[in-house]
């Protein structure tokens, strides 16, 4: 038996303009999860406004976590510093970390290895 977790969000199509970067993936693949289940290498594509629908980033961009630092001095990660559970920090580039709290959910697509994974442990 599989458990399944069903979350209260509305996912919206891709914005197909000249403000979002094409996705180069296969969006079959997409799913829901939370960020602390987020594993380096997937494609994060949204998250999700206080309504619950997407919010899709300009440009997807791949996971590689750090471990959260409250007092980091990228000016970013303080803003959760007070937030009540966990944070994780799903990417860092150009000194600029990408902090979310660990239950919040967010749109990826798995990386092959994550697939892979998933499909070993079913």
């Amino acid at each position: 038996m599989k458990c399944l977790q069903f979350f209260p969000v509305i996912v919206t199509r891709y914005p197909q303009d000249e403000d979002h970067a094409p996705i180069l993936e296969d969006e079959a693949q997409a799913r829901v999860c939370n960020a602390g289940e987020v594993c380096d290498g997937d494609l994060i594509l949204a998250s999700f406004d206080d309504n619950g629908r997407s919010d899709y980033f300009n440009d997807q961009y791949p996971a590689s976590g750090y471990a959260y630092n409250p007092t980091c001095i990228c000016g970013v990660c303080c803003h959760l510093a007070n937030h009540p559970g966990p944070v994780v920090v799903l990417a860092f580039w150009d000194g600029w970390c990408d902090p979310w709290p660990a239950d919040a959910p967010v749109l990826i697509i798995p990386s092959e290895e994550s697939r892979i994974q998933a499909k070993g442990s079913s």
